[in-house]
């Protein structure tokens, strides 16, 4: 294991130069998605929809292809990209939870991002004993981002929920 993560860690360290270009058109990309809730035409939650496919969507058929690759490079990219695209999730459903009850965000965000962990990392683990595979893992991570993505595409929603008076400007 020593050997491949060396062979990572060389990896990473020659698309260093690729990973600085990466970031200055992710910044533009960025900038772009703060712009888009302002411009006419453009609701909150459409943006917040639009961020969640792509870093649901796309991030998991990355990793469906990741569990089909036998080659090292191929892994490296389709495992970069699977993880890099999940940052999408940040202007998703991630802060989806404070448009909907600001006043306990915090709350519902840990329920939110612990819930199903716990199930999918037991799970994962008795996948990978049964199976001796990690396709089956990658299979569950694309199955439950699916499911978690179809739910906020139909039940998605960005207006304040928490409107009570004990709540409001705390």
């Amino acid at each position: 294991q020593r050997c491949l993560a060396w062979q990572a860690a060389t990896a990473w360290g020659l698309c260093s130069g690729k990973a600085v270009e990466a970031c200055k058109k992710f910044c533009s990309l960025s900038a772009l998605t703060e712009a888009l809730p302002s411009l006419p035409g453009y609701k909150t939650i459409t943006v917040r929809k639009f961020m969640q496919v792509i870093g649901s969507g796309v991030s998991s058929m990355f990793a469906l292809c990741l569990g089909q690759t036998s080659s090292f490079c191929n892994a490296i990219v389709f495992a970069s990209a699977s993880v890099g695209l999940q940052t999408f999730n940040h202007s998703g459903i991630s802060v989806n939870v404070q448009d909907l009850a600001p006043s306990c965000a915090g709350l519902l965000f840990g329920k939110e991002s612990s819930g199903l962990c716990v199930v999918c990392v037991y799970l994962a683990g008795y996948l990978m004993e049964t199976t001796g595979s990690w396709i089956s893992v990658f299979n569950l991570v694309a199955a439950v981002n699916s499911v978690g993505l179809c739910a906020f595409l139909v039940f998605g929603e960005a207006q304040r929920v928490d409107t009570d008076s004990a709540y409001i400007d705390m």
